[in-house]
């Protein structure tokens, strides 16, 4: 064993022994933000952390609350993955309906498509790992571009003409 091994050792058995020492606070840290995921009445919430709290410190060892904690806020983070998606769309519609002609309805039932498109795209060109996978995603992306701008062009007319004329579409 030389040298660079004797420090190595005992750096990490200092690592080891501090993440250790963290792993409650840090297990809290976790159940309360987990506790305020998993609802949005904040009072509801406190209830939720002052359980969950309870329940990590009943726990035996360090690492087993931070085994606790994190499965508390893995649970927490699924139930509002849902809502950060549906205000996320909400504002791009929102935004996409201000700065064009073209309807919040229109775009509220066009965007996951768009989405969906793009984030395929580049996911299969990228997956491949070429330089070709590479460059035909994003060509297809131009193209899917520049195919939503002429949907829009070509859309348009008719949507104007049903706002104007039967009072469809109002924002």
């Amino acid at each position: 064993m030389n040298g660079w091994e004797i420090i190595a050792s005992f750096v990490f058995g200092l690592l080891v022994n501090e993440m250790t020492d963290v792993s409650p606070w840090a297990a809290r840290k976790l159940v309360r933000w987990a506790a305020y995921r998993w609802t949005i009445d904040p009072d509801i919430a406190a209830g939720y952390a002052e359980e969950w709290t309870a329940i990590i410190d009943e726990r035996p060892g360090k690492l087993l609350k931070l085994m606790t904690a994190l499965r508390f806020s893995t649970g927490a983070a699924g139930r509002a993955l849902p809502r950060v998606f549906v205000s996320v769309r909400h504002a791009t519609t929102q935004w996409l309906a201000r700065h064009t002609t073209v309807p919040e309805k229109v775009w509220n039932e066009a965007l996951p498509f768009f989405v969906a498109a793009i984030v395929s795209t580049f996911g299969f060109g990228y997956a491949s790992g070429s330089v070709h996978g590479r460059a035909s995603a994003i060509l297809v992306v131009i193209a899917l571009v520049v195919q939503i701008g002429l949907a829009i062009l070509i859309v348009r007319p008719a949507f104007r003409y049903r706002r104007e004329n039967r009072g469809l579409f109002r924002r």
